[in-house]
């Protein structure tokens, strides 16, 4: 099928305005099984969740969650000690800061940990990108930042990049931050199950929340059973700024 070079995402937009997601901030943290993106944003949050979890306690420190105004994991890094603040493209939706990954805006060396999920593949630059994030971040600073690897296009506003789990180690690696933890986001059949939830929801909408639950079920039991990581839906990396 050939696609219209100067109207690729209008043209996405056009098609999927009926089955436009709207999730609130709590799906998240807690989606339902009968979402049909469940296995992919269960198996993130439990990743975030993790990584979080090895930083160090935030004791006041400041934490910014790059590209997400909502902030939907802001309790878990409350939690664990951190002030958050956000940075969007713009403020409408009520993010402290307006900026792009590329170009922040914020001052050297502002954060002791930055929060940058599903975001990268936006980006007209990510390894401009990464060096910004680099340069706010202050020495022996955390990053976390997650990736897909598999997932539908997505012009949000715009859709330019995948990465593996080698790509997203090398995109850090080249923003001068060392990487300490790689988590996949689901398995080989996760990844299948997801994508027969998302031909799903194009041909039912929500009224496929049967066909949903089931695979979300089997997704989660097989992925424990065969956890085969060479087809997966996402990865999230946990990077250090050097001291």
């Amino acid at each position: 099928m050939e696609l219209v070079v100067s109207d690729i995402a209008n043209h996405y937009r056009a098609v999927h305005e009926r089955r436009r997601s709207r999730h609130s901030v709590a799906d998240r943290i807690s989606p339902s099984r009968g979402q049909y993106d469940y296995l992919h944003l269960k198996s993130l949050e439990r990743s975030i969740r993790d990584l979080i979890a090895l930083c160090p306690e935030g004791g006041g420190s400041r934490a910014l969650d790059l590209g997400a105004s909502k902030s939907p994991y802001r309790n878990l890094l409350e939690e664990r000690g951190y002030e958050v603040k956000t940075l969007d493209i713009d403020r409408q939706h009520g993010s402290d800061y307006e900026g792009s990954a590329e170009k922040t805006g914020l001052a050297n060396e502002s954060f002791e940990l930055i929060l940058c999920t599903q975001v990268i593949e936006h980006c007209y630059n990510p390894w401009q990108a990464i060096t910004e994030i680099q340069r706010i971040l202050k020495p022996c600073g955390r990053l976390i930042v997650s990736a897909p690897h598999v997932w539908f296009y997505h012009p949000h506003p715009a859709d330019h990049w995948r990465f593996t789990q080698e790509g997203l180690l090398h995109l850090c690696e080249m923003g001068g931050l060392k990487p300490e933890a790689i988590l996949s986001q689901g398995g080989s059949a996760l990844a299948l199950l997801q994508i027969v939830n998302f031909l799903g929801y194009g041909l039912l909408g929500r009224g496929g929340l049967p066909l949903f639950f089931l695979n979300n079920c089997l997704g989660m039991t097989i992925d424990k059973i065969v956890p085969d990581t060479s087809f997966s839906l996402n990865f999230a990396c946990l990077a250090t700024k050097p001291g």
